[in-house]
C-alpha cells in the first residue's frame, strides 16, 4: 500500500509545484520527435497532459495542435498505428469478429436520416471510438448521420479522441470538464464541444427518493474494488468520526478491478473501523438503488476518473453527497452545490458530514437533478447544439434526438424502442469496411 501511495502523491498530490517536471517532459518529447517516434512522443504528451501538473494543458494543446493542426499527415500517422495496434481484448473481442454487434448499445441512433436531413448517432465509451474508426467507413457515415461521442474518463489529450480531428465532418464532443473543453476550443479544428457527460444520462426511472422510512444507512460509498477509488484513504478520513460515533453505519458496494474484497477488508481493519462495515459485492442497479434510499450520505473519493454516476443515482435518491475536494482538476461543478452536497477533504470530512446531517431536511438533491441534470436535459442540449450547427449550414432539423440512458452494458433507449431505427441500423452495418470481417 505504501507503493500506491507514492504513487498517487507523484500522479496528484502537489501538483502546482510540478511545472519542471512538465518542462522536462517537454524536452523528452522534443527528442522522441527528433528520432521520428512520433507515437511515443505523443504518448508522453497525452499523458502529463492528463496529470494536470502545472503547464501540462498548455503542453497538451501545444503537441496535439502540432500533430492534429500543424502536421496533420503526422497526426494520421499517429492515430493509424494506435488504431491498427488495438488488442482484441475480453470485452471487445466480439466487435473484431463481428463489428455489426457494437450497434445498438455501443454505437446507437438517436435520429434517423430523412432526406436531406441528418441523422445523428452515438458512440459510448472511448476505448470503442477508435473501433469505429476501424471497421467502419466514417466517411460514408458521415454524409447520413452526425457523430457524438460520449467519453468515459476526463483528459481529452488522446488518440481516442484526437483521430477525430482527421474526420471531414464536424464532431460532436461531450465535455464535463472546464479544462479538457479549453483543450478542445484551443485545437480549433472539427471536434464541437457540448457541455454534458455520461451521469447525464442515469435512468431516473430506477432511482427514486423513498416513499417512507428512516434512512439507516449513515454512510454509502458505491465503488469499485479499484485503487483509484481510494477506500484506504476514505477509512482514514471517516476512523475520526467513527470515534466520535461508535454506532456509524458504512456500507459499501462494489465489484474487484485490481484489488478484493478481502482487501478492502483488510483496510478497515488497519484503520480500526471493519466492525462499522457491511459490504455487498456484485449487487444489480436495483438493489444499488435500494440501498441509495436508504442512505444519508453518499461519497466519492477519487482524486481523478471519467464522469462518476454513482453520486447522481443517489440525488435521484434524494441522497445528499460528499466529494473529495480537488476530484480530477479541481473544478468545482455546479452539480455539488448546497441543494445536492459539499466537497470535503481528509481533514474536514467530519465537519462537513455533520453539516449535511444538520440540513438533511433542507436539501433537495432530486428536485435538482429532475430539474437540471438528466436525460431529458442532456438530450436536449446535445440536440440544440447540433441543430443550431446544421441550420447554420443551411440543412433542416425537423424531428429532435432521441433520449437514451446508459445502462450495464451499454445505451438503451428511454421512451422508445431500436425497432424505429432499424432502417439506420441496416445502413450502417453497410457501411462496415470488407477488411474488417477478415
Amino acid at each position: 500500500m505504501l507503493l500506491n501511495r507514492i504513487i498517487e502523491f507523484i500522479k496528484y498530490d502537489y501538483n502546482h509545484l510540478k511545472y519542471p517536471l512538465v518542462v522536462a517532459c517537454h524536452g523528452v518529447i522534443i527528442v522522441l520527435q527528433k528520432i521520428n517516434k512520433h507515437s511515443l512522443a505523443f504518448k508522453v504528451a497525452s499523458n502529463i497532459y492528463r496529470s494536470g501538473w502545472a503547464g501540462s494543458d498548455e503542453l497538451g494543446a501545444l503537441i496535439a495542435q502540432y500533430y492534429f493542426k500543424k502536421h496533420p499527415q503526422l497526426g494520421q500517422e499517429v492515430s493509424r498505428q494506435f488504431i491498427n495496434d488495438l488488442p482484441a481484448l475480453d470485452n471487445t473481442e466480439k466487435f473484431f469478429k463481428q463489428p455489426e454487434t457494437m450497434l445498438d448499445g455501443i454505437i446507437t441512433v438517436l435520429k434517423k436520416p430523412d432526406g436531406d436531413e441528418k441523422g445523428a448517432l452515438i458512440i459510448n465509451y472511448s476505448y470503442y471510438f477508435p473501433l469505429f474508426l476501424r471497421f467502419f467507413d466514417v466517411e460514408k457515415v458521415t454524409r447520413s448521420f452526425n457523430i457524438i461521442l460520449e467519453p468515459s474518463w476526463a483528459g481529452f489529450c488522446e488518440e481516442n479522441i484526437l483521430a477525430y480531428t482527421l474526420v471531414k465532418a464536424p464532431v460532436f464532443l461531450q465535455v464535463y470538464e472546464k479544462r479538457d473543453k479549453h483543450f478542445i476550443e484551443r485545437l480549433d479544428c472539427n471536434l464541437i464541444p457540448i457541455e454534458v457527460g455520461p451521469s447525464w444520462f442515469i435512468n431516473h426511472n430506477n432511482f427514486v427518493p423513498p416513499v417512507s422510512g428512516e434512512r439507516d444507512i449513515d454512510i454509502l460509498m458505491v465503488a469499485a474494488w479499484a485503487k483509484f477509488k481510494r477506500h484506504g484513504a476514505f477509512f482514514k478520513a471517516i476512523s475520526p468520526l467513527v470515534k466520535s460515533k461508535p454506532r456509524l453505519k458504512i456500507t459499501l458496494v462494489g465489484y474487484p478491478v485490481d484489488i478484493s474484497k478481502e482487501q478492502i477488508v483488510d483496510l478497515a481493519v488497519l484503520n480500526g473501523i471493519e466492525k462499522n462495515i457491511e459490504i455487498f459485492e456484485w449487487i444489480t442497479p436495483k438493489e444499488v438503488s435500494e440501498l441509495q434510499k436508504r442512505a444519508k450520505v453518499n461519497v466519492l473519493w477519487s482524486k481523478f476518473e471519467g464522469n462518476n454516476r454513482a453520486i447522481i443515482e443517489g440525488m435521484f435518491c434524494g441522497t445528499p453527497v460528499i466529494m473529495r475536494k480537488g476530484h480530477n482538476y479541481g473544478e468545482h461543478y455546479d452539480f455539488i452545490n448546497p441543494n445536492t452536497g459539499y466537497f470535503a477533504s481528509e481533514s474536514d470530512f467530519q465537519e462537513v458530514y455533520e453539516k449535511i446531517i444538520s440540513r438533511e431536511h433542507e436539501m433537495e438533491p432530486n428536485v435538482y437533478v429532475m430539474q437540471n441534470r438528466n436525460s431529458r436535459v442532456g438530450t436536449e442540449i446535445m440536440g440544440n447544439a447540433i441543430k443550431k450547427y446544421e441550420l447554420s449550414n443551411n440543412r433542416p432539423w425537423r424531428s429532435d434526438l432521441a433520449v437514451k440512458v446508459n445502462d450495464l452494458h451499454g445505451m438503451v433507449y428511454l421512451d422508445s424502442n431500436s425497432s424505429i431505427y432499424e432502417d439506420s441500423y441496416k445502413e450502417l452495418t453497410e457501411c462496415i469496411l470488407p477488411i474488417a470481417h477478415n
